[in-house]
């Protein structure tokens, strides 16, 4: 299996062609790219405005880098959750934990929509007086 690309772009040398594509292992995708970035992520884009340190501007590019990135992980995940190392990680079959690799990414993404939601209302609606 082949697991670099010369023609895909990277960060800092880093390739995402092979993920794309469906070639990436799953693991440092899923852990690295899907759980930790997406925290960071998630925590850069809600806190600013829950704190009311931002407006509506950062709200809706936030909303949209929230989604490009949703959109990239959510295929890249679908693509590579078959590329597990391990025949049996856990004493587990990997048929399993690439299934649901498949089902929490989207959930993800459902959880994604939630947040742009909940912060689309926060900056459009006044807040409640009581």
């Amino acid at each position: 299996m082949e697991t670099t690309h010369d023609t895909e772009a990277g960060f800092h040398g880093f390739e995402f062609g092979p993920w794309w594509n469906g070639q990436g292992r799953l693991a440092p995708l899923y852990w690295g790219w899907g759980v930790a970035a997406s925290l960071v992520l998630s925590l850069v884009i809600a806190v600013p405005p829950l704190m009311g340190w931002v407006g509506a501007g950062w709200v809706l590019f936030g909303i949209v880098v929230l989604m490009v990135y949703t959109g990239w992980i959510c295929i890249c995940v679908w693509r590579s959750a078959d590329n597990i190392d391990n025949p049996t990680p856990l004493g587990i079959d990997r048929a399993f934990w690439s299934a649901l690799a498949r089902v929490l990414t989207v959930g993800w993404a459902l959880n994604a929509a939630g947040l742009s939601l909940l912060l689309l209302q926060m900056v459009m609606l006044p807040p409640i007086q009581g």
